[in-house]
């Protein structure tokens, strides 16, 4: 694929950087104006970066991350200054997330009342959102102006796999992050 074909730019070239940019810039303005529920922008977003598959959704990721550490407004930072997991998204799953879950998906697919089953599945996907979060956590701590911020942040968001469920879970995080920074920053805008 050359740099400037129809099919977009080759990844890893400068051109492929400044496309996915332009891309992170665009999506962490359309979350901000985005109603909730609305996830129309993100399908959108992820048709076009399907030719670069996980890699692509977890380097766009790298750059939202980066976004985040810039426009984080400072009532949503820890003490350091740095953006806080805890201000940004709703709190860590616990055991009665994982009921609710559990029972919520076994009433939409007709199955009855949770099983034991049920529940150990649920929990150790509430488990790995967990940890995704925490690397995500990792990765709001990098300062943004460092030379090697953009391979630092990339590093910590696959510290915890780089799967496509790894790149997808991160990507949402990230989408729930840049909704709550644009809804803060244009309400105090206002």
């Amino acid at each position: 694929m050359h740099p400037t074909s129809p099919a977009g730019p080759v990844a890893g070239t400068p051109a492929y950087w400044s496309m996915l940019e332009r891309q992170a810039d665009s999506y962490s303005r359309s979350r901000a104006s985005s109603a909730p529920g609305d996830w129309a922008d993100a399908q959108d977003l992820m048709m076009r970066l399907k030719p670069y598959g996980t890699s692509g959704l977890l380097d766009l990721s790298t750059l939202l991350v980066l976004h985040a550490i810039d426009r984080c407004p400072v009532e949503l930072r820890d003490g350091q200054g740095r953006p806080a997991l805890s201000n940004l998204i709703h709190g860590q799953s616990d055991a009665l997330t994982t009921i609710d879950a559990t029972a919520s998906a076994n009433a939409r697919l007709n199955r009855g009342p949770e099983t034991a089953n049920d529940l150990a599945d649920t929990e150790q996907q509430i488990e790995r959102i967990n940890d995704l979060e925490t690397a995500v956590a990792t990765a709001l701590q990098t300062r943004a102006g460092h030379p090697k911020a953009r391979r630092n942040v990339r590093r910590a968001l696959t510290d915890r796999g780089e799967g496509a469920r790894e790149a997808s879970a991160i990507f949402g995080i990230l989408s729930e992050i840049m909704e709550t920074i644009g809804h803060r920053t244009a309400h105090t805008a206002g």
